[in-house]
């Protein structure tokens, strides 16, 4: 009996102390929360070999396959290190948050401008994730106060997240 009771308290400490891993596996997801149709743009500025590796990187994420989604996206990187779009730095963070790459992820947001650019919220909302992933629950519950407070309640799981911590 002494075991038995020894296991349930175990196991509930052991949940308790990876409730931001919990929460991560339960709602991250790759794809992007305005689909796909406006990443074409992206390859049409770029030179012809650049612009299919681009492309590639962008169906294979589209396929889910993010291991091959993140080599396209990194050699395309290796060629253009300042791509103009923050887009790119989105797929490839997300690409690797699903590849379990969570500090190459990470420094891909940081890319990101968070003032001034359209995936400003999602980097938000990814960064937010990796900090559940790392069980750094303040920060994780100060960026999705931060993106509630700016309504985008409304495209991403807050306040059940926000609940769960």
């Amino acid at each position: 009996m002494a075991s038995l009771l020894l296991l349930v308290f175990t196991s509930g400490s052991c949940q308790r102390n990876n409730t931001g891993v919990l929460l991560y596996e339960a709602y991250f997801d790759a794809t992007p929360v305005n689909g796909y149709a406006t990443q074409r743009s992206l390859a049409a500025a770029a030179l012809d070999e650049d612009a299919s590796i681009l492309r590639q990187g962008i169906r294979y994420h589209q396929e889910r396959d993010y291991d091959l989604a993140l080599m396209s996206f990194r050699a395309y990187l290796e060629s253009n290190p300042e791509p103009g779009n923050d887009q790119v730095f989105l797929l490839t963070a997300t690409a690797a948050m699903a590849s379990g790459n969570y500090a190459e992820a990470e420094a891909y947001l940081k890319q990101i401008d968070k003032d001034n650019s359209e995936f400003a919220v999602a980097a938000s909302w990814h960064t937010a994730m990796l900090a559940l992933r790392n069980e750094n629950l303040d920060a994780a519950a100060a960026e999705l106060r931060l993106l509630e407070q700016a309504g985008m309640d409304r495209l991403y799981p807050i306040k059940a997240i926000l609940a769960d911590l």
